[in-house]
């Protein structure tokens, strides 16, 4: 893949080889919050930061689980004000990064509560600390993207956090060559996702679209070939990369009605993200048809290709049933993605959608589209 054009973000992008030498030149002399999962400490991970990285103070925190809470994140903030703390490092997944990034925004706002911030309208216009992002996972492009999520489970809402942009995002695909095969698929779907619905996208601009084909180019290369052999390091840095382009993408435009979709049924299911924002793209794809998509002939058949092999209608039986599924669905969505789609929407459009996604499609079908 070529190498991204990152001149109007800004996100300062490093590729590595060896994390621990790009985030020691990165820091700054100073009390470094680390912010990570407990199995980073557990596989000594965490240990090998600290050591090598010997003159920042760090305090550790490992306690993020997946899809970030707002009453947890508000404990954890509090517990953390009095640390003095002037920088922040998010080493994970997007759960981690989107942690750390309330984080770095709240503790450089010790008078605001997060809910006031995540109810306002221009939210976080105030500085935040410090962020250096460090994926482990290659999906969400969390590391580029000025959002994070946070989810209201008790009141069944998802909520962002707008212009937390990391400071810098460190690339080093050896960090991703221990993913089982669903920590893999799961987040490159939502890669494929964000790049797809940055396309089907009133907020598609010339730029965004660049990155997005560029991301699904890259991911439709690289991911049969991990799936095929987890340790092929060439293929996890292609993906990587292009979970990153994807998220430059999102970044300009917002997710739309494949993430829309989804977000109730990772609040009421626990269905994981990846697969609930990825089940309906064939559907999706098949209304549009390709010559919406702006895309050729050719990359839209190798989407499709990748997406109807994946056989993502037995995976969603997982959390839930087919009929359930229909029946209980919502279609009053969150218009903060929903309306980004480029054309109108209603709820029978949205139960079709649902049904069709269970039935595999042919490549002929969506041409005839």
């Amino acid at each position: 893949m070529s190498n991204m054009n990152l001149a109007t973000h800004k996100t300062k992008v490093i590729y590595s080889d060896n994390y621990l030498v790009a985030l020691n030149d990165e820091l700054a002399n100073s009390k470094v919050l680390l912010v990570t999962s407990d199995s980073f400490k557990r596989r000594g991970i965490v240990k090998n930061v600290i050591e090598h990285c010997g003159d920042a103070h760090f305090i550790v925190f490992d306690k993020v689980t997946p899809n970030p809470e707002l009453t947890d994140l508000q404990h954890w903030i509090n517990e953390l004000k009095s640390g003095s703390i002037t920088q922040v490092v998010a080493l994970g997944g997007g759960s981690v990064i989107d942690t750390a990034k309330v984080m770095a925004y709240m503790l450089a706002n010790l008078d605001v509560e997060l809910k006031t911030s995540l109810q306002q309208s221009s939210i976080a216009k105030t500085p935040s600390l410090p962020l250096i992002a460090i994926p482990t996972t290659s999906g969400t492009g969390s590391e580029v993207t000025p959002f994070a999520t946070v989810w209201d489970s008790a009141a069944q809402k998802k909520f962002s956090l707008a212009n937390v942009a990391p400071t810098v995002a460190i690339l080093d695909a050896h960090l991703t060559l221990s993913l089982p095969r669903q920590e893999t698929l799961y987040p490159a779907l939502d890669a494929l996702s964000h790049a797809l619905e940055s396309l089907w996208n009133k907020n598609r601009t010339v730029q965004s679209q660049e990155h997005a084909i560029q991301a699904i180019e890259g991911i439709c290369e690289a991911l049969p070939q991990i799936l095929e052999n987890a340790q092929n390091l060439t293929a996890r840095k292609t993906l990587q990369q292009a979970a990153t382009l994807a998220g430059l993408a999102i970044s300009h435009t917002k997710t739309a009605i494949a993430h829309a979709i989804s977000y109730p049924l990772t609040i009421k299911y626990g269905m994981p993200h990846g697969l609930a924002c990825s089940f309906t793209l064939v559907a999706i794809m098949h209304e549009l048809g390709y010559e919406k998509l702006n895309l050729s002939i050719d990359l839209v058949d190798t989407i499709l290709e990748l997406l109807v092999g994946l056989d993502l209608d037995k995976e969603i039986v997982k959390f839930i049933d087919w009929q359930t599924l229909v029946e209980q669905f919502d279609p009053n969505l969150d218009p903060s993605r929903a309306d980004n789609f480029v054309i109108p929407i209603n709820s029978d459009w949205l139960i079709g959608i649902i049904n069709k996604s269970q039935q595999s499609k042919t490549i002929g079908e969506l041409h005839e589209a």
